[in-house]
């Protein structure tokens, strides 16, 4: 649970599965992923097995990525 992980940091993080089926465009879903990418102190990778969340590809384009 990405709850869990509130106030730790680790050198590595993996978000798995960031989808826009798991993670839809709600205020929740925001909370937890902001959470759980914060929690990388060196490295933060995500994957997904379907089109990224929403509030995925917003953070990417903010930050000039892509998702």
């Amino acid at each position: 649970e990405i709850e869990q992980a509130k106030g730790l940091e680790f050198d590595y993080v993996v978000l798995a599965d960031v989808s826009a089926q798991s993670f839809p465009d709600t205020p929740a879903s925001r909370r937890l992923l902001h959470v759980g990418a914060t929690r990388a102190v060196h490295q933060l990778w995500l994957a997904s097995t379907g089109p990224a969340s929403k509030v995925v590809r917003e953070a990417a384009e903010r930050a000039g990525g892509r998702a």
